[in-house]
């Protein structure tokens, strides 16, 4: 599919498997795989160093399939929110960014095994992680259900109409959770419980639900604002988005250096006005740290 040259670039590198069977979707979600940035510092203008960081020069990211944080374009590389702030991040520190792939799941370990130095990832700030890893803020986010075009079960957002239904959510992310005291909650009011399926990645909850296997898909908003645009109307959001939360970029807990680095490298983009460009190019201004709550 070609677009104009007037298109912006969100829309050129927008993933367009949704209408096309998914198939740049993320098959081997669980396995790490290298996606090296383009080179945006050198070692000699590093201002983190091994043990910091464990290559010289780099910066190594956990991440994983989060649109439109995280996502393969049509041609097979990375783009999204998260992968731009990580660039500019790695850049003010002098490092080149580097990327390994994992299931949402898979992210703290990978990052607890030093197969990184840093998740960026969508992944929210909750007092639980807060035991294993420093954060630096720099997104807000929000719970959103996601379901076909139809929506035969009339469900309205996240509340008591998804007693009973069928709903996916991803392995490890805070929307299963949310399902699963939402469903303790349906069935303290003697409703009916929800039905949880997990899977790895967003692309396979989104096909579920339009091929009405399951009733609805609850992960961020703005997941299903992307996805919503990508599906031509087939996938939607109903409701209005819950929880406001933080998601931010985790180190290891006795990593302090690095947190400092990253918070100071965070303030920078923020002060030259390079993190609202990102926002912007992406549309997601609503989710800016730096507003007030």
């Amino acid at each position: 599919m070609a677009f104009p040259a007037s298109a912006s670039r969100r829309a050129r590198a927008v993933v367009l498997a949704l209408t096309a069977g998914f198939a740049l979707s993320l098959s081997a979600c669980g396995q790490a795989g290298s996606e090296p940035a383009e080179p945006e510092g050198t070692a000699s203008d590093a201002q983190v160093a091994p043990p910091v960081v464990i290559k010289e020069g780099k910066l190594t990211v956990c991440t994983g399939d989060t649109p439109p944080n995280v996502f393969y374009d049509e041609n097979n590389e990375l783009q999204g929110v998260e992968i731009d702030l990580a660039k500019a991040l790695a850049t003010e520190l002098g490092l080149e960014a580097s990327f390994e792939e994992y299931a949402f799941s898979g992210l703290i370990p990978a990052l607890q095994a030093k197969q990184c130095d840093v998740i960026m990832g969508s992944l929210y700030i909750k007092p639980e992680r807060e035991e294993i890893a420093n954060f630096v803020p720099y997104l807000y986010s929000g719970t959103g259900v996601g379901v076909s075009e139809e929506n035969p079960k009339d469900i309205t957002g996240f509340d008591d109409s998804l007693c009973g239904a069928n709903v996916v959510a991803i392995t490890g992310a805070t929307g299963g959770n949310g399902a699963e005291e939402l469903s303790q909650k349906c069935v303290d009011d003697g409703k009916d419980p929800l039905e949880i399926t997990l899977v790895d990645e967003g692309t396979s909850a989104v096909q579920q639900v339009i091929a009405g296997q399951v009733d609805a898909f609850i992960d961020t908003s703005e997941i299903m604002s992307f996805y919503e645009q990508e599906s031509g109307g087939t996938f939607k959001m109903t409701g209005e988005p819950t929880g406001k939360i933080e998601i931010g970029a985790a180190t290891l807990k006795d990593n302090t250096e690095l947190n400092a680095a990253l918070d100071e490298a965070f303030q920078a983009l923020v002060d030259d006005g390079g993190y609202h460009e990102i926002l912007k190019e992406w549309g997601v201004e609503s989710n800016d740290i730096t507003k007030p709550e």
